[in-house]
């Protein structure tokens, strides 16, 4: 997708988009496509670029495979 088709939808309505790519992926128990998907999704756009201490916490939970930590970062993200 045009790095400027994902600037014209608004920064809200993108972030819900990226959180259920995730979370449909964490459905099916996908813990490392979920947090690719969402990192990378984030990334496209710069309004929408995780810190990087979430980004950190992002791989320690995956490190951990801790699936319920992963999808309470990503919930409560706004």
């Amino acid at each position: 997708m045009e790095r400027t088709l994902l600037v014209e939808m608004a920064r809200d309505k993108y972030v819900e988009r990226c959180k259920q790519r995730a979370f449909d992926h964490l459905d099916r128990g996908d813990l490392k496509n979920a947090v690719t998907s969402f990192v990378g999704n984030m990334s496209a756009r710069p309004d929408c670029e995780l810190p990087a201490y979430l980004a950190a916490l992002g791989a320690s939970l995956l490190g951990a495979n801790d699936a319920s930590g992963w999808r309470m970062l990503i919930e409560g993200l706004r």
